[in-house]
């Protein structure tokens, strides 16, 4: 239809729809919508049309909590919205032929299948514990832990013997390095992380704490199962210790990680 053609129909309509004038007050002699419709017209204008999608608001999923998808691992920190899990340790990096690898091969030919031991994929020496910190809150723990552990340098963790470990909630059993060079550092990192912790309220970490590094592990508590081998596990050591550098068995400590849910935040000391 041209534009000419569409203002004539409003023209006509507007002379149709004009109302005479008479004396005394203006009164409309339009009937309601609803009337002129009819009733059931005017059920179908009363219909609701239906929201896009865009407007709609998503369901929140549900996270549901599978070991089986994480070698057996549950999950010890329920998924909350708007939460991150956040954790504070040192590095350990390791080559395919080094002896802590040569070490994870004997035990896990050791242990018996039916215990289905795993060997760890990342190698680390914990400051805190696995806590929950508020989204909104990241920002100003990361700094707050980089100021804590900005003063202290760089320093050797030396490793010697085995122990077993259970976790709190005994989900998991660990074969540990012990640490038998550089305890009092790692006193001191661990309360200055403690008292970052103190400042958002978050649970610190262990009173008189073991440090040692993971190496291996088996879900639910098999400490007792894994004990009787320690003998062997300590032999063993002592074997590659001598095969293998000495640059095998310690760590030159020049990093702290702090990993918040995906992301890792690096920080150099001294």
């Amino acid at each position: 239809m041209s534009i000419v053609s569409s203002l004539q129909l409003l023209h006509v309509y507007d002379s149709e729809s004009s109302e005479d004038e008479v004396p005394g007050p203006r009164v409309s002699t339009k009937r309601s919508l609803n009337e002129d419709r009819g009733p059931e017209n005017s059920k179908k204008l009363c219909t609701r049309l239906p929201v896009p999608e865009q407007f709609v608001a998503e369901k929140p999923v549900e996270h549901i909590d599978d070991p089986c998808l994480h070698d057996g691992r549950i999950r010890t920190i329920p998924h909350e919205r708007g939460c991150w899990a956040v954790f504070v340790y040192i590095p350990f990096s390791v080559t395919e032929t080094s002896g802590v690898r040569e070490l994870c091969s004997f035990i896990k030919e050791l242990v018996p299948d039916r215990l289905n031991l795993h060997v760890s994929n990342e190698f680390h020496i914990s400051l805190s514990k696995i806590l929950v910190i508020k989204f909104h809150w990241i920002s100003s723990f990361v700094q707050t832990l980089k100021d804590r552990i900005n003063p202290f340098k760089k320093f050797f963790i030396l490793f010697d013997g085995l122990k077993v470990y259970c976790n709190e909630e005994k989900t998991r059993t660990f074969i540990s390095l012990e640490i038998r060079c550089g305890h009092n550092t790692l006193v001191q990192l661990v309360d200055a992380v403690d008292r970052c912790l103190d400042d958002f309220e978050l649970p610190t970490f262990y009173k008189n704490p073991s440090f040692h590094m993971s190496i291996a592990w088996c879900a639910d508590d098999k400490q007792e199962e894994l004990e009787p081998y320690l003998a062997q596990f300590s032999d063993k050591l002592e074997e590659l210790k001598e095969a293998f550098d000495q640059d095998n068995w310690y760590l030159f400590a020049e990093l702290i990680m702090c990993k918040v849910g995906n992301k890792i935040f690096q920080f150099t000391l001294q």
